[in-house]
């Protein structure tokens, strides 16, 4: 379970190690519970707090693991976003390192309130206004799941309980400061409640009904999906959607497939804005390759359809010299790939322009290639688009030369992406080679050979 050190998760933590207690009488060792804290590094007293919580999962017999983060906001993202990122990325970690299938939380309803509020005073959709799940499962590890068992249970009950247990916390001297929305909203929470003391009830039901709502929307939406949704056709590519599909349908119901689509790849649900920015850009807007960042992820456009790619990182730009001696691969770290050569004495290249010195390096335009036998050599863009590799790949798709470096008889060998140059005499005498470029994975941004 999560520790912070604080009074809902040492109550929490004290209860579930009792309960499990209890069910395991007679049996040697202590429960099966593990206590997982965060070090933010955030406040002065962070090393103090991973102290406290070690020292009480000792008293207790309980294990206890602690992961050091660093918080960095992304662009546009809050500390306290940021922080809860962070934190919830190192949880899984965790639990992934420690085969924890069970994750607790010790949430409670005037969390639930407080989050439900915030969400609506920020324009949330019915999803956000839906408040905490009871139980989620991570879509990237369905075996890990989220639970927070005292989302019905008040504050005022948890502390109860910590009085008559003697139980001690670390209060953190950041929830009074009201720099921070949620900590502003919990200090007019005591006039509301004065005023609609049915307050915690009604916006819990609220949430309730929300969730209903939500959950009907997401299962319109996965019939949806079912026939929209296909597997990415490259390492960099994790999945894509139909473009066509999605346009068809009307526009909520193509926001709500495209919400979902994301969830089920494991980011963070898109803002109203950050959503209708996507709808703009990827789904209605019919030109030009848009690339929109979300998540880890780059969601980009191209041709019919929305793909969902990791980012790469920036594409090599020099030459790389190379001498081919015979073997069968030859590995090019600059460009994170390898070239791989096959005997192949009807189509391959003549072993003696392969023997020449060669280079591995990006385009200088102008390129043409010849693709079959006997066909028309083509210019390297026309190429590229017709083989229906996007524009942002090219650039790391090198182009393999034979003859000296700059000297007007060198020659392409190979395009990556597109394939060898086939502009060969046919009575060329054996042996010849096949040549393929292989990118070695997500290094090389996963880039069809």
């Amino acid at each position: 379970m999560a520790l912070s050190g604080g009074r809902d998760s040492v109550a929490l933590l004290h209860a579930t190690g009792a309960a499990l207690a209890a069910t395991r009488v007679g049996e040697a060792g202590p429960a099966p519970l593990l206590a997982l804290h965060v070090h933010h590094g955030l406040q002065a007293q962070a090393d103090e707090w991973d102290r406290f919580c070690a020292g009480l999962c000792q008293d207790w017999r309980v294990e206890y693991r602690a992961a050091r983060v660093t918080v960095v906001p992304a662009h546009g993202e809050g500390l306290e976003a940021a922080a809860r990122r962070v934190r919830y990325q190192a949880l899984t970690e965790l639990c992934e390192q420690h085969n924890v299938g069970w994750l607790l939380f010790g949430h409670h309803l005037d969390d639930q309130v407080e989050t439900v509020l915030m969400r609506l005073f920020r324009g949330s959709g019915v999803h956000g206004l839906a408040g905490m799940p009871a139980l989620r499962r991570l879509a990237e590890r369905r075996d890990i799941a989220l639970l927070r068992p005292w989302l019905e249970i008040e504050r005022r009950d948890i502390e109860a309980y910590c009085d008559a247990h003697g139980l001690r916390w670390i209060d953190d001297p950041s929830n009074d400061d009201t720099r921070f929305a949620r900590n502003a909203l919990r200090q007019q929470l005591p006039g509301l409640l004065a005023a609609f003391p049915a307050l915690r009830a009604n916006v819990a039901q609220a949430a309730a009904h929300l969730a209903e709502a939500a959950h009907a929307l997401d299962a319109l939406a996965a019939r949806h999906l079912a026939t929209l949704a296909h597997p990415g056709r490259d390492a960099a590519t994790l999945a894509e959607l139909d473009l066509d599909g999605l346009r068809a349908l009307p526009a909520a119901q193509g926001d709500a497939v495209l919400r979902l689509w994301l969830r089920d790849l494991g980011v963070r649900a898109p803002s109203v804005a950050r959503l209708a920015a996507m709808r703009a850009q990827l789904i209605d807007h019919h030109g030009g390759e848009p690339a929109l960042p979300h998540d880890g992820l780059v969601l980009r456009r191209f041709r019919s359809r929305v793909l969902a790619c990791m980012p790469p990182g920036a594409p090599p730009t020099e030459a790389v010299a190379l001498q081919w001696a015979g073997q069968g691969s030859l590995p090019v770290p600059a460009w994170c790939g390898e070239l791989r050569f096959t005997r192949d004495d009807t189509f391959g290249v003549p072993e003696a322009v392969l023997r020449q010195p060669l280079t591995l390096g990006p385009r200088t335009g102008g390129e043409r290639i010849v693709l079959r036998p006997g066909g028309p050599a083509r210019a390297l863009k026309q190429a590229y688009q017709e083989a229906a590799v996007p524009a942002w790949r090219r650039p790391y798709l090198p182009l393999l030369r034979a003859g000296e470096a700059g000297g007007a008889g060198q020659q392409i060998v190979l395009a990556a992406g597109l394939g060898m140059h086939r502009r060969w005499p046919d009575a060329a005498p054996a042996p010849r080679w096949r040549v393929e470029w292989q990118a070695w994975g997500s290094d090389a941004a996963g880039l069809p050979q």
